[in-house]
This record gives structure tokens, C-alpha cells and sequence, in this order.
């Protein structure tokens, strides 16, 4: 009798065993992807290409108060943070599209670890998987993993913030009461005040809910993390309004309340978001989080989903709750804001993976864990077949494609001589710097072209097919098309 009831629960234990070694198979075939990845494309215009060469240029002056956006000319509109990753990678790895995509793989993977530490201390080892899994493979998460921008840092210090407050609210270690602090010097560093604000939004509608305000107060060392906060974050603020005055102003006014208060504001030094109808970050975050926002598509149709999604469990339930306000805090308050991006939605990606396994444990028998590997796979294969097209210059051609290497690499094979002579008309795009270690210049008046022109020296000319038409018929009666790549034209005078 016992000889059966062991061989029964070894029949049992073994599928469940195989199905979450799908998950990890996925999980891994995901992140190697990822990282073997970073090199294997294109830096991409504007957001990419403008980081790397601010990372660049930091690593090249060796001033690590200010980025740049241009040799002499700051960069305001953002804290140093991941600009610093970006250099410091430069240094390590050489300049480079692997280098300067790196660091965000290195804060993904620890929000990925924060993720899993969670899930596992609050259920099982096996849910911190599926969870993990699910927050890589997610559309955003993956893309952000790979993406040279400044929201992988705020991520990370939020995800620290968020994982932090719970543990100390279930089981206070003066350790992780010192990461609350700390996860939120990093998002100030990373993006400014904003990144107080969403986690602040979130836990301060959570403590209100389940009346914690005396556990938050007595679980926190909010007198000393308030000075770690100061020492971490401070002095870069001070330094950097004193090596350009009009900073602070600029930043935490203008960045942080024009930008959002008023529409069109012309402050912009940088140039802005575009102006979406109000509610449009739901519809982003459902973009955003593909595959596995494909669950809300399907409530609707599934009356056993509709049970588990749509409880009162959901917000009764002190952790599921914690992860709901979590998941709501960047989605409510970029609700009326019109302008926004897609990547505004990366706080709340940790709490809709953790969620998102939630439901799929509620759902169902472990042979389900196969699908969620198959579904998973499905981003990790994308960017594959990319990589593998990039690698046969199919998107080469592509003006959908909005990078200039290929531009400044047809140049150089059409280069004359020793002289640097690749000229942008009209504009010149962050990837054309970057491709050309910052020496293709820039014409930008009809008038600057035609005076280049006259000046002989066997220049090229770059410029975007759809501002031909702006240049004058005495430039364009005097040259002539050698390439097109991504959109860009590349002109040589014709010789008299």
C-alpha cells in the first residue's frame, strides 16, 4: 500500500518537476538572448543613440558632474545615474553598442533577482520562477533590457523602494530598511523627484487601505535614511547647479511640473513627447506588456480568469492589494498628463509580473507551466529573427529603421582621402555622432550647404528623404545620389 501511494506521488511530483524546468529552460534561453543581443543591432534614434553619446562624451571629458549633449552644451534633463553606467562600461568594454547597452541589462537582471526574492518569500520557489519568467519575457521589460534610456535605473530604485517597504511591513530587518532608503536615492539619481513620487503614491494608498501608519513609522528608519538619502543624493545636485547655474530650475521646475502642467510648454530645451488624448497610458501599458496582457483581452471569454482577476481577494489580501496599488501607482498619475511614453509604464511592470503569476497559478494544474514557457518564448524569438535579419542587412534599406550607421558606414567606404568630410544637411541625428566618433558636422540652413559646398574638398551630404525637398535647386541641381540607407540619402557634388 505505501509502495503505491510513493509511486503515485512520484508519477504526480515528475510532470510538475518537468513543467517548471520548461520555465527555467525558457527563463534562460531568454536572458542569454537578451544579453548575446546587445551588440548585435543598431543603436536606434533618438532615445538610444542620444544616451550613448552623452555616455560618450562623459567618458571622453572625464566630467562626471555634468553629462553633455555636446562638447560645451549640458544635458539638464536628466540625473547622471545611468549616464554614468554608460561610461563606465565604456571603460571597461571599449565604445560600443554592447557597452552602452549593458548597464540596463545589469539593472533589468536585478530587478529580475528583486522580483524573484519576493515571490519566494512570500510563496514558493516555484512562483518566483514563473514570475521571473514572466517579467523578462514581458514586451517592455525585454526591450529595457536592452535599451539605452534612463528609465531601466528608475526601475530598479523603485523596485528596491517597493520590495524593501514590504519586507520591512512582514518581517523588519534594519537591513532592509536601509534599501528603502536607498532605492530611492537611486531613482532620484536615476530620474529625479519623480522617482519618490510613483513608489510614495503607491505604498501611501497601501498603508491607507490596511491602516499601517504606525507599522510604516515603527518598522523604518526614516530619521537615518533620511541622512542616507541626503549624503547619496545631494551633493550631485549642488555640484551640478554650481558647474551650470539654471539647473535646478530648469530640472525639477520645468522637468517636472511645466512638462506636464502645461501643454506645448516651450521651455523644452530637448525636445518633448508627443501629446497623447488623456487615459493613453492604459492603452500603452497593455501594449507594454505583451504577451501577457493578452489575460485582460481575454476576461470577456473566460468565466474561471473573470473569478480570479475580478476578487475581492485582490484587495483584501494584504500582499495581493500591496501589488495592486503597486501595479496602479504609474498608470493612475500618468492618467491626465498628455504627455507621455511608453517606457512611463516600466514602474509597474515588477507587480504585473508578480500578479500576472498569481493568476496563473489560481488558474490552473501545473501542465499549464508549458504554455506560459511557450508564450514566454515568444519576445526571446522576435529579437532573434531580428538580430538574425540585422545580421543580413535587411533592415538596412529599411526607413522604418531609424539609425544612421549604415549612412556613416557607406560613407566610409566612399571616403577620398584623409579628410572627415560627411555632412548632414539640415539635421544631424544622435546616431550620426555616434557612428562617426562625433566628426560628421552639420549644415543647418540651405545657405551652410551650399557655402560647404563652394568650400570643395570632396564633401558627402547626408540627408533625410523626406526634408529633400527643402533643399534650394541650385544645391540639389549639384548633386548627385551614391547610397540610400534607412531614409537617408547620401550625395556627391557631381564634378563639372
Amino acid at each position: 500500500m505505501n509502495a503505491s501511494v510513493d509511486v503515485t506521488a512520484s508519477a504526480t511530483v515528475r510532470p510538475a518537476r518537468t513543467a517548471i524546468q520548461a520555465v527555467v529552460w525558457v527563463l534562460a534561453f531568454t536572458v542569454l538572448i537578451r544579453l548575446f543581443s546587445l551588440g548585435a543591432y543598431p543603436l536606434f534614434d533618438k532615445t538610444e543613440a542620444r544616451y550613448a553619446l552623452i555616455g560618450e562624451l562623459m567618458y571622453a571629458t572625464g566630467n562626471w558632474i555634468t553629462p553633455l549633449i555636446e562638447l560645451g552644451v549640458p544635458f539638464w534633463a536628466k540625473p547622471p545615474l545611468s549616464v554614468w553606467g554608460t561610461a563606465l562600461a565604456y571603460a571597461a568594454f571599449g565604445v560600443n553598442e554592447f557597452a552602452a547597452r549593458f548597464p540596463s541589462f545589469i539593472m533589468l537582471a536585478l530587478v529580475a533577482n528583486l522580483v524573484f526574492a519576493m515571490a519566494t518569500a512570500v510563496r514558493d520557489r516555484d512562483f518566483g520562477l514563473v514570475a521571473v519568467c514572466v517579467f523578462f519575457s514581458t514586451g517592455l521589460s525585454f526591450y529595457l533590457a536592452g535599451g539605452v534610456m534612463t528609465d531601466p535605473a528608475l526601475l530598479l530604485g523603485v523596485t528596491l523602494t517597493m520590495v524593501a517597504f514590504w519586507t520591512c511591513m512582514t518581517s523588519p530587518t534594519r537591513a532592509w530598511g536601509f534599501m528603502f532608503f536607498i532605492g530611492l536615492a537611486i531613482a532620484l539619481l536615476a530620474k529625479g523627484p519623480i522617482g519618490v513620487v510613483l513608489p510614495g503614491l503607491s505604498i501611501a494608498a497601501w498603508v491607507a487601505w490596511h491602516y499601517k501608519w504606525r507599522e510604516t513609522w515603527r518598522n523604518l528608519p526614516w530619521i537615518a535614511g533620511t541622512v542616507l538619502i541626503v549624503v547619496m543624493v545631494v551633493p550631485w545636485y549642488l555640484l551640478a547647479e554650481r558647474a551650470t547655474p539654471g539647473f535646478l530650475n530648469y530640472f525639477i521646475i520645468g522637468e517636472h511640473f511645466e512638462r506636464f502642467a502645461r501643454t506645448g510648454w516651450s521651455g523644452d530645451l530637448y525636445g518633448g513627447p508627443r501629446v497623447f488624448p488623456y487615459g493613453t497610458i492604459w492603452l500603452f501599458a497593455l501594449l507594454a506588456m505583451l504577451p501577457w496582457s493578452f489575460i485582460v483581452l481575454l476576461l470577456p471569454f473566460h468565466r474561471r480568469l473573470r473569478e480570479v482577476v475580478i476578487s475581492r481577494e485582490l484587495i483584501r489580501d494584504r500582499w495581493l492589494s500591496y501589488l495592486l496599488f503597486w501595479f496602479l501607482g504609474s498608470l493612475v498619475f500618468f492618467t491626465v498628463p498628455r504627455i507621455i511614453l511608453i517606457t512611463y509604464v516600466a514602474t509597474s511592470l515588477p507587480a504585473f509580473a508578480l500578479l500576472t503569476a498569481h493568476v496563473l497559478r489560481r488558474l490552473g494544474d501545473d501542465a499549464r507551466r508549458y504554455r506560459i514557457a511557450l508564450i514566454a518564448a515568444l519576445m526571446p524569438g522576435v529579437c532573434l529573427a531580428f538580430v538574425i535579419a540585422n545580421r543580413f542587412e535587411a533592415f538596412a534599406f529599411s526607413p522604418a529603421v531609424p539609425t544612421e550607421k549604415h549612412v556613416v558606414q557607406a560613407y566610409e567606404a566612399q571616403r577620398r582621402g584623409s579628410d572627415y568630410n560627411l555632412i548632414y544637411l539640415l539635421d544631424r541625428p544622435f546616431s550620426a555622432e555616434f557612428y562617426s566618433a562625433r566628426r560628421a558636422k552639420l549644415a543647418q540652413t540651405a545657405q551652410d550647404a551650399v557655402r560647404m559646398l563652394q568650400q570643395g574638398g570632396d564633401p558627402l551630404f547626408a540627408v533625410s528623404r523626406k526634408r529633400l525637398a527643402e533643399l534650394p535647386a541650385e544645391l540639389s541641381a549639384r548633386v548627385e545620389t551614391v547610397v540610400e540607407r534607412n531614409g537617408t540619402l547620401l550625395l556627391r557634388p557631381i564634378k563639372p
